[in-house]
C-alpha cells in the first residue's frame, strides 16, 4: 500500500512560472518520487486560500510548503494552520516544514521568527552540519538554493539544531523522529529559482540577485537534502540507501 503524503500549500507561483514548471504542489511530489518512485499518494490542500484537512489522521506524512507570507502574520489562514501544526505535533505525525513551513512550525510551537537584519538569503550559501544525518557527516558544508527574508531566531523547546551558519543561525532542525524543518529550499530547480530571483529584483537590488544568479548552475546538494527529507516524511529516520540525481 503506498504511503499517504500531505502537501499543505501555502502559496502558489506567480501564473507565468506555472506554465514553464507547473503548480507548487508538483515541485514536492518530484521531489519525493526521485527518491521513492511509485510509493507515494499525494493529497493537497492550499491553505492560503482556506483548504485544510479535516483530520491529522487524513495522510501519513505532512510537507508544509514556503510562502510569501510570514510565520507571525495574523491572516486567518495562518493562524488556522498554526493550530492545525499544534494538533500535529501533539499526534507525533511525521512532518516537514520547508522555508516558510519551517518558520511557521517554530512560531506556531514556541519558537519565535523575525525578519533578519542581515537582509536577504538568496542562492545556495553554505551551512554547517552540527551533527550526521542523511549523507552529510558533521562539519560538511551544505549548499541548499534558498529565497528567504525572515529567519527562525528561537527554536521551539525540543528542537535540535542539526546545521547552521554565521548568517542562518537555524538553518536546519529536528525534533525527535518526527518533525524536520529545512529552510532552503530542496525542492527547487534552476530555471524556477532564476525566476524567483527576476520577480524580487527590484525589491532585493541588482547586487545580491546578479550574485545569486551568477552561482546558479554550479554544484549543490539538492538530492542528498531531498533524500534526507524524504527518508524522514517515510519513516526511515534520516536512513538514506539509494543516490538520486537531479535534472
Amino acid at each position: 500500500m503506498n504511503r499517504r503524503l500531505g502537501i499543505l500549500l501555502c502559496d502558489e507561483h506567480h501564473p507565468d512560472s506555472i506554465k514553464r514548471f507547473g503548480t507548487f504542489d508538483n515541485d514536492y511530489k518530484m521531489m519525493v518520487d526521485r527518491v521513492m518512485p511509485g510509493q507515494w499518494q499525494y493529497s493537497v490542500w492550499r491553505c492560503y486560500q482556506g483548504s485544510f484537512p479535516s483530520s491529522v489522521d487524513q495522510c501519513d506524512a505532512w510537507i508544509i510548503s514556503g510562502s510569501k507570507s510570514s510565520a507571525y502574520d495574523s491572516e486567518p489562514w495562518i493562524l488556522k494552520l498554526r493550530l492545525l501544526i499544534i494538533d500535529l505535533a501533539r499526534s507525533d505525525a511525521l512532518l516537514v516544514g520547508i522555508c516558510f513551513g519551517h518558520q511557521i512550525i517554530h512560531q506556531s510551537l514556541g519558537g519565535s521568527v523575525r525578519k533578519f537584519p542581515g537582509g536577504w538569503g538568496l542562492g545556495a550559501y553554505p551551512v554547517k552540519a552540527l551533527c550526521d544525518f542523511g549523507r552529510f557527516k558533521s562539519g560538511s558544508i551544505i549548499r541548499v538554493l534558498a529565497v528567504h527574508q525572515d529567519q527562525v531566531d528561537h527554536v521551539a523547546p525540543g528542537f535540535a539544531v542539526l546545521a547552521t551558519s554565521d548568517f542562518c543561525e537555524n538553518a536546519i532542525t529536528r525534533r525527535g523522529s518526527s518533525i524536520l524543518t529545512w529552510q532552503a529550499h530542496p525542492e527547487f530547480v534552476d530555471g524556477f529559482f532564476m525566476d524567483v530571483c527576476e520577480r524580487l529584483r527590484t525589491m532585493v537590488g541588482d547586487r545580491l540577485i546578479d550574485k545569486a544568479l551568477g552561482a546558479v548552475g554550479l554544484p549543490d546538494d539538492r538530492a542528498q537534502a531531498g533524500e534526507a527529507i524524504v527518508h524522514f516524511l517515510a519513516g526511515n529516520g534520516f536512513n538514506n540507501s539509494s543516490r538520486v540525481s537531479l535534472p
